[in-house]
């Protein structure tokens, strides 16, 4: 069943009200990077449909679906750490702590605000390429 915009935006409303601006960036980041690592695994495989590419790429022996549903979880949890990370990196920022301080997601329309947004994210995923992820 597909929502429709009115819908999406109550949901998000009580998301935003029962865990903050920062629970909901918590998770949307966590959920941005575990798709953007999953699509960076199925890139490098001949094959995009396949579980096997998250198996060859990070040298893991996993055989059955329940050692591959606790792969993704480890990695979900990896990127669930990195989201907290961004989060706090952008929350030390003068110009975007009001988003965080005020629930001020009205900022997030303004196109510097999104640019700002997206360089820390690139800063940070710069600075993990040399970590183990």
């Amino acid at each position: 069943m597909l929502l429709n915009d009115t819908e999406i935006q109550n949901n998000i409303d009580e998301f935003v009200e029962a865990h903050g601006v920062e629970g909901f960036f918590r998770v949307y980041f966590r959920e941005y990077l575990f798709q953007l690592l999953n699509e960076e695994i199925e890139a490098a495989t001949n094959d995009p449909e396949s579980d096997s590419a998250l198996q060859l790429h990070f040298s893991q022996n996993v055989e059955t679906d329940q050692e591959l549903e606790e792969f993704e979880e480890q990695l979900r949890d990896q990127c669930a750490d990195r989201a907290d990370e961004l989060v706090e990196k952008i929350q030390e920022q003068p110009e975007l702590a009001p988003i965080f301080e005020d629930a001020d997601v009205e900022l997030l329309e303004h196109e510097d605000v999104e640019e700002m947004i997206r360089h820390t994210m690139h800063e940070m995923i710069e600075a993990w390429e040399d970590e183990d992820f």
